[in-house]
């Protein structure tokens, strides 16, 4: 999502020793208005990233997880709730990181919303959204799908808590290929939801791309000058499982600790094996994990950022 597929990274400041840790942590496995959409890995994926997190020294408090296994729903409401408490909690100097595993989607820009934006449009005609566990369709009369997450809204929420000074690391696993599709039942599973099961109107869906690409919209400038981040004290770090025109896996593969084989996200996978013995910059974690894609012809993940950053998770603990 391109607002999001920007840039936070986290950097050692003067005084670290009294910075704190926080991450939230989002795994959408239930879609119960989206029959056939569910995916069983996202529960995995969480509580996979919470184990990492935990030998990187994050403490259990400091860890919030929304899944249908944690006992707090993934809903839109508690996404968003979740969000704004980070933005009160976070001081200069903490680390924050926001995790999202499950859906996503690319829904026509309602003309409503880029003309109150200053008449910024997206590229492409489409903006791509997280779906949250209580997602409906397409609203012809609010022209938007239900309870989806636009990137605009997740980047406004992570700017706040840049506004603190705080550090922000967005690592999302979740797909955004308008043609790539989930089929149930096969080793691999794509976190996608089409246009069609969206019953968003395919000539609406055509019309808007169609338009995007009259404005040249598939000429996107790199992601360091969609996601400036001038004049903010805290840094961004984005690790994203796929491009933005690609489809993200999740796969049957085998636990990381032993024990029977799982599905996961095939991104939040590696990122974990990546993650042990971590002790170096975002670009040292980033350059691990495209050396584990070598052998697969897609996806690319992306890495955006202050890569060269060091963020010192777990440096006690070590």
């Amino acid at each position: 999502m391109r607002r999001w597929c920007g840039a936070v990274g986290l950097s050692l400041l003067a005084g670290t020793a009294l910075a704190a840790n926080h991450a939230l942590l989002v795994g959408v496995s239930a879609y119960p208005h989206l029959p056939g959409k569910s995916l069983e890995g996202p529960a995995n994926d969480v509580a996979l990233m919470a184990r990492s997190l935990a030998e990187l020294g994050f403490e259990a408090g400091q860890v919030r997880v929304l899944s249908e296994a944690s006992g707090e729903p993934p809903t839109r409401a508690a996404i968003v709730q979740n969000l704004a408490r980070l933005a009160g909690q976070a001081r200069a100097g903490d680390w924050v990181l926001v995790y999202l595993s499950g859906h996503g989607a690319q829904v026509p820009q309602p003309q409503q919303a880029w003309r109150k934006s200053g008449g910024r449009r997206e590229a492409d005609g489409l903006q791509e959204v997280f779906l949250p566990r209580d997602t409906w369709r397409w609203s012809a009369e609010q022209q938007a799908v239900q309870g989806a997450l636009p990137d605009r809204e997740i980047g406004q929420a992570l700017q706040r808590i840049r506004s603190r000074g705080a550090h922000v690391w967005a690592v999302l696993d979740t797909c955004h290929a308008a043609d790539l599709l989930r089929r149930p039942g096969h080793a691999e599973t794509w976190r996608y939801a089409s246009p069609l099961e969206l019953q968003i109107p395919l000539p609406l869906w055509l019309a808007r791309w169609q338009e995007g690409l009259q404005r040249g919209g598939l000429q996107r400038p790199p992601p360091a000058e969609r996601h400036p981040s001038a004049g903010v004290e805290g840094q961004f770090v984005g690790f994203f499982a796929a491009q933005e025109d690609e489809g993200a896996l999740e796969e049957l593969l085998p636990a990381p600790d032993g024990g029977p084989r799982q599905r996961y996200g095939l991104f939040t996978y590696r990122l974990a094996l990546a993650l042990r013995g971590w002790q170096g910059s975002f670009l040292d974690l980033a350059e691990a994990l495209r050396a584990s894609y070598r052998e697969r012809p897609f996806p690319h993940p992306q890495f955006v950022g202050a890569l060269s950053s060091r963020p010192g998770f777990g440096l006690a603990a070590r």
